[in-house]
């Protein structure tokens, strides 16, 4: 819950937030994590999704998992169309990418354990190898004209045109939206099967282009006086492309292993799941960098 700082503040956030869940009035985190069950199986809890009474063709879902992605894109949250609008404060984008570096604590981890759980299929390993060797700067995106880059070291260098120093980045904490995604994403590469894991993976990688190419880089060469090209926000140009890649790869192999009905129906719950919790996640930061509204902590806490 939280409570605003300002009836000012609090009235230039604009258009109202889709709800989270739908049939619920409010974004508030409580409601999105009780929807959000990872344990679950069986159908998707999207009642405008008709259950699937036969095989499915073995495209259709890749472009059902692609259309979960596109339902719940976040170039369409009020927190990146401030952004657009050059209305957003530059730190409240530092902050953004603080939270992602400490999500990214876990998510990066996680592929540890995805490796070895796919150890004996050697298309998942190795595609899992050469996303973390791009992550890491060993090796460049098979694009022309790319050269390898370290992706944290590229976070900490627009953290730092944003106000950040690295300990500010290092010492940012997430708040609950942001430790939910970060849990949901390691408890599913962890435990599910691996076309589940697949299909989530692809639902957030593969919203970086769009939302890069279309909002954040032209909003910072517009309104923040980040011109393209500029080092600063390499960040976001190499994950432009870089994601495009990977969100392919696992978009590829999902028809491979995601081979019954069963899996399908699962992988579609897993990945809308996983797009909600993003949703809240940058909820959270507009509610909190943008709108100006406090946490309602504990007495003491802070």
């Amino acid at each position: 819950m939280v409570a605003r700082r300002s009836a000012r503040r609090g009235s230039r956030g604009g258009a109202r937030p889709p709800c989270l869940l739908r049939g619920h009035t409010t974004l508030g985190l409580a409601a999105g994590v009780q929807g959000v069950s990872v344990h679950r199986r069986g159908r998707a809890r999207d009642p405008e999704r008709r259950h699937v009474r036969g095989p499915m063709m073995a495209t259709q879902i890749v472009d059902d998992v692609r259309a979960i992605r596109e339902r719940w894109h976040t170039k369409q949250h009020p927190f990146f169309q401030a952004l657009a609008e050059g209305k957003l404060p530059l730190r409240a984008m530092g902050v953004y990418k603080a939270m992602h570096y400490q999500f990214l604590q876990k998510a990066l981890a996680s592929f540890g354990i995805f490796y070895a759980r796919t150890y004996q299929h050697a298309d998942v390993r190795k595609a899992v190898v050469e996303n973390l060797s791009e992550e890491e700067g060993l090796k460049a995106i098979p694009r022309e004209g790319h050269q390898p880059h370290d992706h944290g070291e590229l976070i900490f260098r627009f953290c730092k045109a944003a106000g950040l120093s690295a300990d500010d980045v290092r010492a940012t904490k997430m708040t609950p939206a942001w430790w939910a995604r970060a849990l949901h994403y390691y408890h599913t590469t962890a435990h599910e099967p691996i076309g589940v894991v697949l299909a989530m993976q692809s639902t957030q990688e593969g919203q970086q282009p769009a939302l890069n190419k279309d909002v954040v880089l032209p909003a910072l060469a517009r309104h923040y006086n980040f011109p393209p090209g500029s080092p600063a926000i390499e960040f976001f140009t190499e994950h432009a492309e870089a994601d495009i890649e990977h969100s392919n790869r696992q978009a590829d192999l999902c028809l491979k292993y995601l081979d019954t009905d069963a899996l399908k129906a699962r992988a579609l719950e897993v990945a809308e799941q996983a797009c909600m919790l993003r949703w809240a996640s940058i909820t959270d930061l507009y509610r909190r960098e943008y709108v100006g509204e406090t946490e309602i902590l504990p007495a003491g806490v802070r």
